[in-house]
């Protein structure tokens, strides 16, 4: 085909004029922004040479480098709006079923009373029915808890699969996820259609058996015979080639349905597991060795499939000719079906997904985002772009060295060619099976470079953020797909507590990284503008918990000097407030325009301001204290899962835009702390500002009280007036109280 008759797969276009619109916003934010900057230097250099060390200097000089750390931020920050591009893409281009690429599908759990096994079923079933050809397509579940749970309801998912794929593709269903499809207040019936409607009427009564089937396994009341004792810390690799056990049933379809592996890894109390980047690498040698497809699509257990188109969409990406050779992943963005209309816990997580990642791809392509996508299995085997790979190597011996003792293994690295999972590779696999396993026990990784150099790399437990970092810097580039139907859906946490613990994790993780040799700043850095700009937006995110430094500093000093009656910001008649002025416009503007850009309103941003606050002062806090405990050998960053699940309590309030705050712990302290000293001094400066006319002088820090107040609203609420089983709980609530009335009291003393 020539040239002028090549129709591409996908197009890309920048975003304007957003684009200029932020490069002008840049420059008159920096120049204010650095007036700022001077005037709270000049101030702190003529208060240590003309006075003692006071609260005033005190305060000059945290509140100096608190401006210094959010300037720092804001410049890394500025290459996400620097190039944001819109891609579309065009599957009905693509070639014929039968030269599509092979496409294996890793599934992650790790807990199933934190993650539902119905939902992680659902799951499943959804991805074995997306539009793609049956033959190949390959679904390996890990179970990291070796749950038996888990595996008995694996072998029924597929059972039902033998009905529920052909059903959907019979008749085109848009959604296929069962629970979705089967909920009468969310999907078109088609009740029109009399063969359709007794087609699903039976599939219906099949699903409905399912789940009663699960929910007995759940309670112990249906068995599924295991030949391990074994427990969620401590049990030993397993591997199920998932098949239906014969049936005299003769009303199933004669229908190729997708295959289905599950995986539990070995687990030994003592031996690192490195979370969920051990049991990806495990997943990866697996199913190098079962069926080798050339891509990968990863998907958190919850993270259903909405959208059958979204394989198709991901490979005209992934075969498209000038992008193809560079090209590691293809991201789709997160997107969550259980968000409330107010969001009160910005679980959207719009100014990622749907600000930032925009811009990144404008650069060298979005962040790994730990969930939907589709990455090209011999990228995170060491591969570079138009160069060698540690797996092109021929001499067996040294790929030994470098992947592991495992000869099967080896050999998929050299012969690189995709297995279909028929007859022949069952065949293949079972005379194998002992040596398979050793690929997903503790000790097969030492002495290779499994998580140094291969597959997804350890040391942090970000390992979605680490390995696209490395892949980037070996060259690579990705791209993001953000179709206007949502490719795949999942649920967020509804109540504070596991909110604050995702977050703490993740902040933790990414603190390692940029406390590591591989920080952004310094790692992989090359002559390009574009690489440049990206290395800025990987480090803005590795240094993100640093925000907690500035929120202390502004939470503290600027309430304490009002209480006493000191100024720290110029008077509203100064020449020097304009540049103030122009930085809280400029930032809140900006925000504005992303969030209305982005389909949402006002409401939204007033949420993201407090959840900004309320995290920094809890999760990003912790996340640092984490960190330092780890690297001073006092203790380690734990990988918390958060509850999946929740009672009908937890979502009224969430759904009423009600905060949540069942079951928080002292993390909650330094936000309740300077809350309630805010409140305090704004109080007490208020009457200072009356009582001595200082009106004028005072009034930039009356309003930034009054604006913090507004924001910490729900956290007053928590403490002081609500009695119901969600407020903040008492002892968090006492020692809040405590802390700050002891620190407003010894300013009335001492000061």
């Amino acid at each position: 085909m020539t040239d002028d008759n090549y129709l591409p797969l996908h197009t890309c276009h920048v975003i304007e004029p957003t684009a200029t619109i932020n490069r002008f916003q840049f420059l008159l934010h920096f120049c204010a922004a650095s007036a700022v900057l001077y005037y709270h230097a000049s101030h702190l250099f003529f208060a240590f040479h003309f006075h003692l060390v006071s609260l005033t200097s005190v305060s000059l000089a945290f509140i100096f480098l608190a401006d210094v750390v959010l300037f720092f931020m804001w410049l890394l920050i500025q290459g996400f709006p620097y190039r944001p591009v819109s891609r579309s893409v065009f599957p009905e281009r693509l070639p014929d079923d039968n030269t599509l690429p092979a496409l294996d599908i890793f599934i992650m759990t790790a807990d199933p009373d934190k993650e539902p096994t119905i939902e992680v079923m659902n799951t499943v079933l959804s991805v074995m029915a997306i539009d793609y050809p049956s033959e190949k397509l390959h679904i390996y579940l890990s179970d990291d808890a070796g749950a038996d749970v888990t595996l008995c309801a694996s072998k029924e998912a597929y059972s039902l699969a033998r009905y529920w794929v052909p059903f959907c593709k019979r008749f085109g269903i848009a959604v296929r996820c069962p629970e979705v499809f089967f909920d009468d207040s969310k999907i078109d019936q088609q009740d029109s259609d009399k063969e359709f409607s007794q087609e699903r009427q039976k599939i219906k009564v099949m699903y409905d058996t399912f789940k009663e089937k699960i929910k007995k396994l759940k309670e112990n009341k249906y068995s599924c015979a295991t030949r391990f004792q074994k427990t969620r810390q401590e049990h030993p690799s397993q591997i199920e080639i998932i098949r239906e056990e014969e049936s005299n049933s003769t009303d199933k379809e004669d229908f190729t349905i997708p295959s289905l592996v599950y995986v539990s890894r070995e687990k030994r109390i003592g031996v690192q597991h490195r979370f969920k980047a051990g049991a990806l690498n495990v997943l990866l040698r697996v199913s190098g060795v079962i069926t080798n497809s050339p891509y990968i699509l990863v998907l958190d257990c919850d993270m259903y499939s909405n959208d059958p188109s979204s394989a198709r969409q991901a490979m005209c990406f992934h075969l498209d000719s000038k992008l193809s050779p560079s090209l590691a992943f293809v991201q789709f963005p997160q997107e969550f079906y259980n968000i409330s209309k107010n969001d009160i816990y910005c679980a959207e997580i719009r100014q990622i997904f749907k600000t930032f990642w925009l811009g990144l791809d404008g650069l060298r392509g979005p962040v790994l985002s730990g969930t939907n996508y589709f990455v090209k299995r011999c990228t995170l085997y060491g591969a570079r772009p138009g160069g060698t790979s540690n797996s092109e190597e021929k001499e067996i011996s040294r790929l030994k060295h470098k992947f592991g003792n495992s000869n099967e293994f080896c050999l998929s690295l050299v012969e690189k060619s995709s297995h279909y999972f028929d007859e022949k590779i069952t065949t293949y696999v079972n005379p194998q099976k002992e040596n398979i396993l050793t690929l997903a026990s503790c000790d097969y990784e030492n002495g290779t470079q499994w998580g140094e150099r291969i597959g997804y790399l350890y040391g942090s437990v970000v390992e979605d953020y680490f390995t696209g970092f490395h892949l980037h810097c070996c060259g690579w580039v990705s791209t993001y797909c953000f179709p206007s139907k949502p490719a795949f859906l999942g649920n967020v946490p509804i109540n504070f507590n596991d909110t604050l613990v995702q977050n703490k994790r993740w902040n933790a993780g990414l603190l390692e990284v940029a406390l590591s040799s591989h920080c952004p700043l310094i790692f992989g850095i090359s002559k390009s503008f574009n690489w440049a700009l990206q290395s800025m937006c990987y480090a803005w995110l590795a240094f993100w918990s640093v925000f907690s430094f500035p929120l202390l500093c502004y939470g503290i000093f600027p309430q304490l000097c009002f209480l006493n009656g000191i100024s720290l910001f110029p008077e509203v008649t100064s020449p020097c407030f304009g540049a103030f002025v122009v930085v809280f416009l400029s930032s809140c503007i900006q925000h504005l325009r992303e969030v209305f850009r982005s389909g949402r309103n006002l409401t939204t941003w007033c949420n993201e301001q407090r959840f900004w606050m309320m995290i920094g002062l809890t999760g990003q806090l912790f996340a640092i204290i984490d960190v330092f405990l780890k690297l001073v050998g006092i203790s380690a960053v734990n990988f918390d899962l958060t509850n999946k699940t929740a009672d009908k309590t937890q979502i009224k309030r969430y759904e009423n835009g009600v905060f949540d705050f069942e079951g928080c712990s002292l993390m909650l302290l330094p936000a309740t702390t300077l809350s309630l000293l805010n409140l305090g001094a704004l109080i007490g400066g208020a009457w200072q500002m009356i009582k001595f006319n200082a009106m004028e002088r005072l009034f930039t820090q009356f309003i930034f009280s009054c604006f913090i107040l507004a924001l910490s609203l729900p956290l007053i609420e928590g403490i002081l007036f609500r009695q119901d089983s969600g407020r903040v709980p008492p002892r968090v609530a006492f020692w809040s109280l405590v802390l700050s009335g002891s620190i407003i009291l010894f300013m009335f003393i001492f000061c």
